[in-house]
């Protein structure tokens, strides 16, 4: 009867735990006791007094000591900025929630992130995150937060935030930082849900001995529906079909057989059999146990799986033995472009791949192969098994040119920048310069990246198209910092924040400063058409954007030009980069209405008003809200402009530099 009446209570978060395609709850109840994990400061206060701050800063914002909006009830920031800081402190009871596995000298976004958002408010932004974030850059920023070691809210303290991340991270297919997330707790604080996490995750992973192993441990501490069809599971893993029918009958009595796809593949198991086509065609939202069973079963994941945007079921597939090679190479390069995987995982799935040695050596001559991973990894193969450099970038070059109209090519620079470091970086690969250089920018090594401009520019003449792909990559160059554009930049402080980006304007007293964007973190004055430039930097950065502006608008697809012109402008706007008033200009003609996908109102206020109140979690969380229109063909670009620079004024510089580089570098390739 007790497990009967828990079922109910907790089914809602099982159902999700146990299939990633299922909304995630909001909050969690945590029955455990706190832990003393870090110390907090005796000058925190309570969350139930200190709502959202909303209201923008009176005063200055920016610095290690000001406060979240001076006059306006907000939460004050209790917590050092600088972590080696030596501050007084009063032993407290701590609790569990705090946990994680990223400190701010590892990429945490601090201790006070969280600072002046209540906890209902922090739990609904994480459990909202998008599973497939549209970037790789925006899932690294969720990654981080779900796994910052951060002081909770004590308002709702019914919710518990630290379930809330843990089952964001299996619903994104951060299998390893869910895992690492629950083993940071300490035993006696998970409770049923945490360990599910952990046992779902290493389920997904196909580490079916690890996850028995698991299951094993906690089973002395929980008595869930989940724990039963768990222990069928590792019974029928180590072929106890006594266990496994005792346990199948225990789920039978408790729930009756309502989980037909559960009952079908351990039916399938013990009859020796593959499961019928009516149980594969219910596997519409792949749970961690299905794939556990049909691991067991030596049955493939059906293949139309790969369509759903389940990360479970696409690692599955690459972690399944049943998996055909050409199944695990398509999940596989689908998986790493979605960021389930690293590039260096998908190097080992692709060298993995047996072709004849004649197909090897004759890579670039041979047709393609019918499977576009598979004639990605004969040609990365190829370039791995060539000595001469001059080979070897011949064969990069056709595989980019490849990855280009598949709209791989960002994939495959990170495939590929292993190799890339072993070509010279001189005149005699000018031909190639391009091509290395816009690969370099997509696997964000910069060093690199600057010297093959300057290769190209040294190698420019008429002879050559390299002058106009430069002009054509100027908005790429000058977002990444490879080109000066008279701009002054952000710094980073100390603290990990940075003061309002002021760009110069003309003292010629015939402009009056605007504001826009995150109410005067970035302060532009669009020069008029007769002023002077500044410097020698911003008059080459005005002839380079005109000159980059014909070229595109000769392009035959006007509709796109217009919307790639729009994302451009936008983005330098957030980094406060002059957009030549012609521009805009031009671009000023009906229709004046358009169909865009955009964030809603409240994201974009609680956007700007996060940010200017130094609120580093809720402001990262809303930025990747926001930068999901960059995965939509129509989204709003002023949805981007503004992520990038609420990130350039929480501080996370480097963060806003790399995201509008990889949407620029995406709709560019």
């Amino acid at each position: 009867m007790r497990l009967r009446s828990r079922l109910l209570m907790q089914s809602c978060f099982v159902t999700m735990m146990a299939g990633t395609g299922i909304t995630l709850p909001v909050a969690f109840a945590n029955a455990q006791a706190p832990v003393p994990l870090f110390l907090k400061q005796e000058a925190e206060q309570n969350a139930n007094s200190q709502p959202d701050a909303t209201a923008p800063a009176t005063g200055g914002n920016s610095g290690p000591n000001s406060n979240f909006g001076q006059g306006t009830g907000t939460l004050p920031d209790t917590f050092p900025s600088d972590p080696d800081a030596v501050q007084t402190v009063t032993l407290q009871a701590v609790d569990a929630e705090a946990v994680g596995t990223l400190g701010r000298e590892r990429g945490g976004f601090g201790a006070d992130m969280w600072n002046g958002t209540s906890r209902e408010t922090a739990a609904r932004l994480l459990t909202d995150i998008p599973a497939m974030p549209a970037t790789h850059t925006g899932r690294d920023l969720a990654r981080r937060l779900l796994l910052s070691i951060a002081a909770v809210p004590d308002d709702h303290k019914e919710i518990s935030m630290l379930e809330t991340r843990a089952a964001k991270l299996i619903n994104m297919g951060e299998l390893d930082g869910a895992i690492d997330l629950v083993r940071a707790t300490p035993q006696g604080a998970r409770g049923s849900l945490l360990a599910q996490a952990e046992v779902n995750a290493l389920m997904i992973a196909g580490k079916l001995d690890d996850a028995c192993a698991a299951i094993d441990g906690y089973s002395n501490s929980f008595d869930d529906i989940f724990w039963l069809k768990a222990a069928v599971m590792c019974a029928l893993h180590a072929n106890d079909r006594t266990s496994a029918s005792f346990s199948t009958d225990l789920v039978r009595e408790m729930e009756g057989e309502t989980d037909k796809t559960f009952f079908g593949l351990v039916s399938a198991i013990r009859n020796g059999s593959a499961p019928s086509q009516d149980i594969l065609n219910s596997l519409n939202t792949l749970r961690p146990i299905d794939i556990a069973l049909l691991e067991i079963a030596k049955q493939s994941i059906p293949t139309n799986q790969l369509e759903t945007g389940n990360a479970a079921a696409i690692l599955g597939m690459i972690n399944a033995r049943a998996t055909s090679t050409d199944v695990r190479l398509e999940a596989a390069r689908k998986a790493e472009k979605l960021g389930l995987i690293e590039a260096a995982q998908l190097r080992k799935i692709y060298s993995d791949v047996s072709f004849d040695a004649d197909a090897i050596a004759n890579a670039l001559d041979d047709a393609p192969e019918g499977v576009q991973a598979r004639q990605y990894a004969k040609l990365y193969q190829a370039a791995t098994k060539s000595d001469v450099a001059a080979v070897r970038a011949e064969i990069l070059a056709a595989l980019y040119e490849s990855a280009i109209i598949n709209g791989d090519f960002v994939q495959v620079s990170r495939l590929t920048s292993d190799l890339l470091t072993d070509i010279p970086v001189n005149s005699d690969f000018s031909w190639f310069a391009i091509d290395a250089l816009k690969s370099s920018i997509a696997a964000n090594n910069m060093e690199r990246a600057s010297g093959w401009l300057q290769t190209a520019k040294n190698s420019s003449n008429p002879g050559n198209d390299i002058e106009s792909r430069l002009i054509l990559l100027y908005p790429v160059l000058a977002l990444a910092g490879l080109e000066d554009t008279g701009t002054p930049t952000a710094t980073e402080m100390a603290d990990g924040s940075n003061g309002s980006v002021t760009v110069n304007l003309p003292d010629d007293g015939a402009t009056t400063p605007v504001r826009y964007g995150l109410g005067g973190a970035v302060t532009l004055t669009p020069p008029a058409k007769t002023s002077a430039p500044m410097n020698d930097a911003q008059a080459k950065h005005r002839a380079r954007m005109t000159e980059w502006q014909e070229m595109d608008a000769a392009r035959g697809d006007q509709i796109q030009a217009k919307r790639d012109s729009e994302l451009i402008f936008s983005l330098f706007d957030g980094f406060g980069i002059e957009v030549p008033i012609a521009l805009w200009d031009a671009l000023l003609t009906a229709p004046y209405l358009d169909e865009r996908q955009t964030v809603s109102t409240a994201v974009n206020h609680h956007l700007e008003t996060a940010a200017m109140n130094m609120q580093r979690g809720k402001t990262v969380a809303l930025a990747i809200h926001a930068q999901q229109v960059a995965g939509v063909p129509n989204g709003d670009p002023k949805d981007l402009s503004d992520a990038v620079a609420a990130l350039n004024h929480i501080g996370l510089n480097r963060e806003a530099r790399r995201l509008a580089v990889e949407i620029l570098m995406a709709r560019s390739q």
